[in-house]
């Protein structure tokens, strides 16, 4: 099959499309992305597309259903919980009700022998953190460790895989930058802040689950966009690169992954930000036509490259030579067709990673379920079940997609779109 991007074949031999048998393949969700705003920072919020979050998909409330759909994709999946919901106050005890609620998804997977990765904080807080002053203070790293603590202390039989921190160059982008996410306020000190909190809160919960629980494999996970200039010769364009280079990448990875606290190397890939005279930006007008104007494949927001899912794990193993999971990959779009195809080009980059020695262990797509894509709202679909969002119940349905992946996860072999659907 051609890449949708080049045209060209990438070179990887038929007879040999078998992933290692170990490896992982599995779905990822962000808690308040399903469940909905809870006693979060999120509550009241309301989509650029003009939706509320309120419940979200109703997860909280549908949990056994989705199950069904979460255990046939993959021998894994990558999850949140609700931190408003499991401690209602500052160094409190966890809720009881919660942590029964949460137990069963724990107990499922493993009776199922699926792995398990807990996302400790994706992207939401409890509305209550800001009286402390959120995450640019130093006390609500402390109240974090507590409660990360807390929660190994009771889940850690279940955990094979613990990230910390879904994204932390993200949040704090998206939060004291571009004012995306609450508490929507611009504040550069406040990025460099909280960035430098999440660090010393990652390196406490390291050496507690080194210490006590040994056996569970503890990492971060970074929004990997690769940066390319447009022109090869722009002194302009190469500047504005290795600007955005610093305060996205960069100087962020050390702060987790200093002292070599880190026991693998976590990343989400989506796509890559090609700079022409100024940022060609995800979600932007000027994007889209851009990549039309200059012939370039893409989806309802982003380029399709997925050659940087390659180029990401090169870099991170060539620099760190730690394992690698893609903790999060997927498209953006309502055809579904294309979804599998882009799936299908980003494995074949991951699959030749793999075979050239690269310790790849796994794979999550993002999402299960079409989602509260941040933000946005859900308009913006990523998965891999269906989300009736007219249907006052919410109605699920698997799609071709879902078929496809979980027919790769199954036989741990890279099946082109038009044989496995």
């Amino acid at each position: 099959m051609e890449n949708i991007t080049t045209g060209k074949n990438i070179a990887l031999p038929d007879s040999d499309m078998f992933f290692p048998d170990d490896f992982i393949f599995g779905t990822a969700t962000s808690a308040f992305q399903i469940e909905g705003a809870g006693k979060t920072e999120w509550q009241g919020f309301v989509g650029k597309d003009g939706t509320p979050l309120n419940n979200a998909i109703m997860h909280y409330e549908r949990y056994r259903e989705d199950m069904e759909y979460i255990l046939y994709l993959g021998n894994a999946y990558r999850f949140s919980m609700d931190w408003s919901k499991l401690q209602e106050e500052p160094f409190g005890e966890l809720n009881k009700d919660v942590l029964a609620h949460y137990e069963y998804i724990f107990k499922t997977l493993k009776e199922n022998n699926k792995k398990v990765m807990l996302v400790l904080h994706h992207f939401s807080n409890p509305a209550w953190i800001f009286k402390y002053g959120g995450w640019p203070s130093e006390k609500t790293a402390d109240i974090f460790t507590d409660y990360s603590k807390k929660v190994l202390d009771y889940f850690s039989p279940y955990i094979d895989y613990l990230n910390t921190f879904n994204e932390p160059n993200a949040y704090g982008l998206e939060t004291y930058l571009l004012k995306d996410f609450p508490p929507n306020k611009f504040s550069i000190i406040g990025w460099k802040k909280t960035l430098k909190n999440m660090g010393r809160a990652h390196e406490q919960i390291y050496d507690y689950v080194k210490e006590k629980y040994p056996l569970i494999q503890v990492g971060i996970s970074y929004a990997a966009m690769l940066m390319d200039t447009f022109s090869k010769k722009s002194v302009i364009q190469k500047t504005i690169k290795r600007f955005a280079e610093l305060i996205q990448n960069e100087g962020i990875h050390e702060l987790f992954t200093k002292k070599g606290k880190v026991d693998f190397i976590g990343f989400s890939y989506y796509t890559r930000i090609l700079l022409a005279g100024g940022f060609t930006v995800a979600y932007a007008e000027g994007g889209l036509k851009f990549w039309e104007k200059h012939g370039l494949a893409h989806d309802d927001i982003w380029e399709i490259y997925p050659e940087g899912i390659y180029r990401n794990l090169k870099y991170f193993y060539e620099k760190y030579n730690k394992p690698l999971i893609i903790t999060e990959n997927g498209s953006c779009t309502e055809n579904d067709s294309l979804r599998m195809k882009v799936l299908y080009e980003h494995l074949r980059y991951v699959l030749k990673a793999v075979k050239e020695g690269i310790p790849v262990k796994g794979y999550f797509h993002w999402s299960t379920f079409d989602n509260f894509e941040l933000a946005t709202g859900p308009s913006r679909k990523f998965g891999l079940v269906g989300i009736d969002f007219k249907d006052p119940k919410l109605e699920r349905k698997m799609k071709g997609s879902g078929e496809y992946y979980h027919k790769i996860a199954l036989s741990r072999s890279l099946i082109p779109p038009d044989n496995g659907a």
